[in-house]
């Protein structure tokens, strides 16, 4: 216990206070005042389209190349390798041959689904009036939960359909446990965001700040529990098993030069948020995980990308591809909800998919990885429902 508060205090005293303290010593009163207001509401930022990064540092098409190169450079490797597994093998989306029965698919899990296009249905009906319309407040307050909380059960039900397992029903109190640990992890982006402004939402005007920060810790709570289902969802399929992403780059990451990196890579992106907004944003999504294996490294805990040393991707491709699957939930629930998020990202704010800029699923792909480290560090059975 006394580890964990010491990893509590460094992760705060870094995540939190270095760009405090920046803005504090440069006197960068603009971001102060944002960053100081709580709760983060962000909704005044739409109407002030002047001070938005997509108005500010329209879109070029350099940066839109350069980024889009960066990801498939990275993604390669992993593409590679699920091309020629499904060359190999055939049946790359079937059942792994190692699981010896199909398990029956939970009631509960039809009681999910139903959640989930219930909760659907309450978002959009004040665009489309499929029923008479809720008071505004009660609606947006009854909207998002209820979809997460029936997608989570349906994939956990999914999940037990196909092996037999899931993280609900494998470790039903650690699995408890990521949902306030998801409410800290998302409100800690919040956080970030005060800084680069890359998102703000709509619709929650009517709600009171006491309301708000309710409202806001509920919904939340859905991240990690939503990924890490997801993420057990795929290991059941033979393309996502352990040993297709095994043999791959060797990356101990508790190496010197390593741990130098990830320092390098945390100080830029702490620091640049501050003072470079516009170039640093992509940071916010790559800095915090640097700095939660850093402090994991000096506390002598397990990290959950210890496998890289072995070669093991396997951990890592399964929770950024479970992250991006999310992300195109989260996007397509949210763009008639009622209450909603808008971006407002410089530089490549173009060819969107919903509210979000293509080029900006990219960023869900290292959030998956920090969603596994966060975790692994509740319950490391947690990224591996079979074991």
């Amino acid at each position: 216990m006394a580890k964990r508060i010491v990893h509590y205090l460094m992760l705060a005293s870094v995540l939190l206070g270095v760009p405090l303290l920046l803005c504090i010593a440069c006197g960068r009163e603009d971001l102060l005042e944002g960053v100081k207001n709580f709760p983060p509401r962000t909704e005044d930022w739409g109407q002030r389209p002047e001070l938005l990064w997509n108005f500010r540092r329209p879109f070029n098409w350099w940066a839109f190349a350069g980024l889009a190169a960066f990801t498939a450079t990275c993604l390669w490797p992993f593409a590679k390798r699920v091309w020629r597994f499904a060359r190999t093998r055939g049946a790359a989306f079937g059942l792994p041959s190692s699981v010896p029965w199909r398990g029956r698919f939970p009631w509960w899990g039809w009681l999910g689904l139903a959640i989930l296009f219930a909760g659907w249905a309450l978002s959009w009906n004040y665009r489309f009036g499929w029923f008479p319309a809720f008071p505004q407040r009660v609606q947006v307050q009854i909207s998002y939960a209820p979809v997460w909380a029936g997608f989570i059960l349906f994939v956990n039900a999914l999940c037990v359909k196909r092996c037999g397992h899931s993280p609900m029903t494998d470790h039903p109190w650690a699995y408890a446990a990521t949902f306030p640990a998801s409410s800290l992890f998302w409100w800690f982006f919040e956080y970030l965001n005060r800084y680069v402004w890359n998102w703000y939402y709509l619709g929650i005007s009517q709600l009171g700040a006491f309301e708000y920060v309710v409202y806001a810790t509920v919904c939340f709570a859905s991240v990690l529990p939503a990924v890490c289902a997801v993420a057990a969802l795929l290991r059941t399929f033979p393309v996502f098993d352990d040993c297709v992403f095994q043999g791959m780059a060797e990356i101990d990451l508790r190496r010197p030069k390593w741990r130098l990196f990830l320092a390098l890579l945390a100080a830029v992106g702490m620091c640049g948020i501050v003072f470079a907004p516009d170039y640093a944003y992509p940071l916010i999504w790559i800095s915090p995980v640097a700095v939660f294996l850093l402090v994991q490294f000096l506390l002598r805990e397990r990290s959950v990308l210890d496998t890289l040393a072995t070669g093991d991707w396997a951990v890592f491709i399964r929770f950024a591809l479970a992250s991006l699957v999310c992300g195109l939930c989260w996007e397509t629930w949210n763009y008639h909800a009622l209450a909603k998020w808008v971006y407002s990202v410089p530089w490549v704010h173009r060819f969107q998919i919903w509210e979000m800029p293509l080029i900006g699923f990219g960023g869900y792909l290292p959030f998956g990885v920090e969603c596994a480290a966060v975790t692994a560090w509740i319950c490391p059975a947690l990224v591996d429902s079979r074991k």
